[in-house]
């Protein structure tokens, strides 16, 4: 009977661990009961704690969970905010700071912030995406950034990370493991790109609550504020032939080329997509006010595409220069489009986005 029970209870998406008599003793009563207090099972089991409960001579322990298997599978993280225009608080800065994808570089990080002569209060941090994965220090990175001030869009593998803070906050708060692997070979994770075993996962439960909260917030795209209207950040690729309005935040964060059919993640179909953009700005011209359901002019800075690294165009300025696989980490100043580049330690050997 108590196997069966423990069946029962793991197919309705609870833990339950059987114990040996020696453990059942030392479980039989829960801590106030012994005192004549009221008993530990009610209160516990109405905060979601474990709760022992006596079955013969042996002691079944059932943690009870926040969701069954269907609100697992079906779970779907909040969605980015797809255009978020920034104006300045109180006085302009004297320069704007883009920086590529740092990938847990923190090192790095400091370091270009060092070269560049950052000076907080008087400049503004501007991320292009992917701030984690693959580099030793990711959750200093975003802890980092954070003290900065700094503003940042949405790159895939933050996208990852911040899927996953909000799922194991959320339904499946308290799941170990395991238990997300067993999940992930039943086809019961609500994401496909959510891999337990993969480095996603630990970053988002190292994550501080007040550094979750600022990375969950970075947007797919930000345009600038004036004197530096026409300016966009974002982290992969446009569609050209769309406003910013209907582009889809998922694209925004992985396009590096442009087939028939729209973007792709891949550079083996297509034309790059900086190039198709081009094409398109074309006889356009910056326009105020801003119109996001309209196709208008805007000189993206980006990053992502480490395989065709460091891309410096008269309309657009690709910043992976492959940091995190031994090259550099680089920065676009404005105003002057200046670069700034430091050496980076290779931390990673093959590229895997």
């Amino acid at each position: 009977m108590v196997l069966a029970a423990a069946v029962l209870a793991t197919l309705l998406g609870a833990s339950v661990l059987l114990s040996d008599s020696a453990q059942a003793s030392r479980a039989a009563t829960a801590p106030g009961e012994a005192a004549g207090g009221p008993g530990r099972g009610a209160g516990a089991a109405a905060m979601g704690q474990p709760v022992a409960r006596r079955a013969g001579k042996r002691t079944f322990r059932v943690i009870r969970r926040a969701a069954d298997a269907s609100e697992l599978k079906n779970f779907k993280a909040k969605e980015a905010t797809l255009v978020d225009p920034r104006t300045f608080d109180g006085a302009e800065p004297k320069r704007m700071i883009f920086i590529g994808d740092v990938h847990g570089c923190l090192a790095e990080f400091n370091a270009l912030l060092d070269k560049v002569q950052y000076k907080q209060g008087e400049d503004q941090i501007v991320l292009v995406g992917d701030l984690v994965a693959k580099g030793p220090d990711s959750t200093g990175v975003v802890s980092r950034a954070r003290q900065l001030g700094a503003w940042g869009v949405r790159g895939n593998h933050d996208d990852r990370v911040i899927r996953w803070y909000e799922f194991i906050h959320g339904p499946a708060k308290g799941i170990s493991a395991s238990e997300l692997e067993s999940l992930q070979g039943s086809g019961d994770l609500p994401y496909d790109d959510f891999k337990p075993k993969k480095e996603h996962l630990g970053i988002a439960q190292s994550l501080a609550a007040c550094d979750a909260a600022y990375f969950a917030a970075f947007p797919a795209m930000i345009p600038l504020p004036k004197p530096y209207a026409g300016w966009l950040v974002l982290h992969g690729g446009l569609d050209p032939t769309k406003p910013l309005a209907e582009q889809k935040a998922e694209n925004v964060w992985t396009t590096r080329n442009i087939g028939p059919d729209g973007p792709i993640s891949t550079t083996d179909q297509g034309d790059a997509w900086f190039d198709a953009w081009a094409k398109a700005m074309a006889g356009l011209k910056p326009t105020t006010p801003a119109d996001y359901t309209k196709i208008q002019f805007y000189k993206p800075i980006y990053g992502h595409d480490a395989g065709r690294s460091l891309q410096i165009h008269p309309l657009t300025k690709g910043l992976d220069s492959r940091c995190v696989y031994g090259g550099e980490l680089t920065a676009f100043v404005l105003p002057g489009e200046k670069l700034v580049s430091v050496p980076c330690k290779e931390h990673v050997s093959s590229k895997d986005d």
